[in-house]
Parts: C-alpha cells; sequence; structure tokens
C-alpha cells in the first residue's frame, strides 16, 4: 500500500470511491476492515494522497456492490493512478468524467475561469445551455437527445456550488465577444446576461471581469480555462475543456505555473470588477431597445 502526494488520477480515483463508500452508507473504518488496513489510510485515499493495489480496490468495490460500469472505470482509474511515467497533461476520457469535474470544483477553495467565447459553465442560463446543445445536435447527427439532456443536467448541477453555505472564491474573466455572441437568440442572450448580473448582485464570493475586445495582448485568447486552488497542502490543477469530451487536466507544476501567471495578467488587463457590471448592463439595454 503506497502513499503518495495527490495527484489528478488519484484524486479522481478516490473522489469515486468516496462517492461509492458513502451510496453504500458505509464508514470509513468499516472499508479499512474489508481490506485490513488503518481508517486513516481509506481517508488519504478519498483524498487522493494514497494508492492501492488492484486487489484491494476490487475487494472495495465488492464490498460497495459497485455496478458493473462503476467498476471498469474506476479500475481504469486506479490502473491510471498507479502509473509513475510523469507527463504534462491527463485527458480523462473514461465515463462519468464530468462528474469528476464537478467533485474537483466541489473541494475546491478558489476557482478562477478564462473564456473568450462563451459565458462560463457556471454561469450559464438554462435557455442559453439548451441553446448551446441544440447547435450541438445541428452539427452530430447521430446527437443522443438524452445526452444532451445529461449535459444540461450536468452543468445545472455544477452550479449548486455557487448557493453552497461556504462556497469557493470563484473570479470569472470573460471576453467581451461571449457577451454579444448570441446562443440561439438575441432575447436568450439577453436573459442570459441579466443571469451574469443577478449571480453577480447575489454572490458576493462571485467576481466577474470583462477584458473588452480593443484590450492589447491578450494572453489567454482561445479555449476556456479553469485554475483549481485547494489550499496550501494539496497542489493547484488546471483544466482546460474541448469540444469534444470533458476535457483535459494540466499536471505539470511549471505549465501550472505559467496558466496562473497568463490569468493573473489577464485579469490586469480587464475592466475592474464594477466596470465590468457597468459594461454588462449598457449591453443587456443595448438588446433591450434592439427586440423592445
Amino acid at each position: 500500500m503506497a502513499q503518495s502526494r495527490a495527484t489528478i488520477e488519484r484524486r479522481q480515483l478516490g473522489a469515486e470511491l468516496r462517492r461509492l463508500r458513502e451510496g453504500a452508507g458505509k464508514s470509513q473504518k468499516e472499508a479499512a476492515d474489508v481490506i485490513e488496513c488503518d481508517a486513516s489510510l481509506i481517508s488519504r485515499l478519498e483524498r487522493g494522497q494514497a494508492s492501492l493495489k488492484i486487489i484491494e480496490i476490487e475487494s472495495l468495490l465488492d464490498y460497495f456492490h459497485a455496478p458493473s460500469d462503476s467498476r471498469e472505470q474506476i479500475k481504469g482509474l486506479a490502473q491510471a493512478a498507479r502509473q509513475r511515467k510523469p507527463r504534462r497533461v491527463y485527458s480523462d476520457g473514461l465515463p462519468g468524467a464530468f462528474r469528476r469535474l464537478l467533485d474537483h470544483e466541489q473541494d475546491a477553495t478558489e476557482i478562477y475561469y478564462a473564456d473568450s467565447e462563451l459565458i462560463p459553465g457556471l454561469l450559464q442560463h438554462e435557455d442559453y445551455i439548451r441553446a448551446m446543445m441544440r447547435s450541438a445536435e445541428a452539427i452530430t447527427p447521430n446527437a443522443d437527445r438524452e445526452d444532451s439532456e445529461t449535459h444540461v443536467r450536468f452543468r445545472l448541477e455544477r452550479q449548486e456550488l455557487l448557493e453552497r453555505t461556504n462556497p469557493p472564491l470563484i473570479w470569472f474573466v470573460i471576453g467581451e465577444a461571449a457577451l454579444r455572441r448570441p446562443i440561439g437568440s438575441q432575447r436568450i442572450l439577453q436573459s442570459q446576461l441579466e443571469h451574469l448580473l443577478a449571480m453577480v448582485e447575489r454572490h458576493p464570493h462571485v467576481v466577474v471581469q470583462v477584458v473588452p475586445l480593443n484590450a492589447v495582448d491578450h494572453p489567454l485568447l482561445g479555449g476556456p480555462i479553469e485554475i483549481l486552488r485547494f489550499g496550501d497542502t494539496v497542489p493547484d490543477i488546471v483544466h482546460q475543456p474541448t469540444f469534444i469530451g470533458a476535457g483535459v487536466y494540466v499536471v505539470e507544476q511549471r505549465d501550472i505555473d505559467e496558466c496562473t501567471r497568463a490569468f493573473d495578467r489577464l485579469r490586469a488587463i480587464a475592466l475592474g470588477p464594477q466596470e465590468s457590471q457597468d459594461f454588462i448592463a449598457r449591453h443587456v439595454k443595448e438588446l433591450g431597445h434592439g427586440h423592445g
């Protein structure tokens, strides 16, 4: 039984095992008795700070009565968690990837999110989400409508983080293009921006900055990026959503540091939080005049 620093693979494995254990109504002590170890090892395992042999994982899966699809995905995570070869990025292509992203966000103490093209998922209005799903279905002829509905539910479930009693600091930097691009219709865009302003006004732990189109030397043009911090004792992780799948995780510390510097530079060239709210409010008014 090896103890190790938390890696993205170990953290994801721990989150899945914790969910199964709690779903089975078992305590960490009861789980530890199954594989004849101390409960502290199960605690470290669920925090991503320890790994187990596959045979021990299988014993826990039996004890938790894990369904067959969960068994295979968790054994895949366990194998990835035991890899010793370093790599710069980790692509989570296993089933349950979206759920594991939600786990990371739930555990984070600070979240920093930048997107030049779209309103970030944690701030999306349901109509905006559904319009995005319809757009995706239009270019995927064999798209599964039930799968699209799962994505909608996932996005809405992610947003429960904003309503938590003790939420993390969540800092968004959004490109002006995202505020002007109609997803579905201009009316949906207006509702989305009104929703965004309401979120900022209602939640003091949510900060939004806007990067105008004329900002010089934008350091994060391209795809969105999410930096998650977990406190001083656990390494940060960086998540980059992709067009297909749940995205990739940056796991090399020097790359994480570079992403953090780029985000800090982006905050510096963006409008301030109050200026950004005023900017969004003016655009909402323009949209209202446009189809009023």
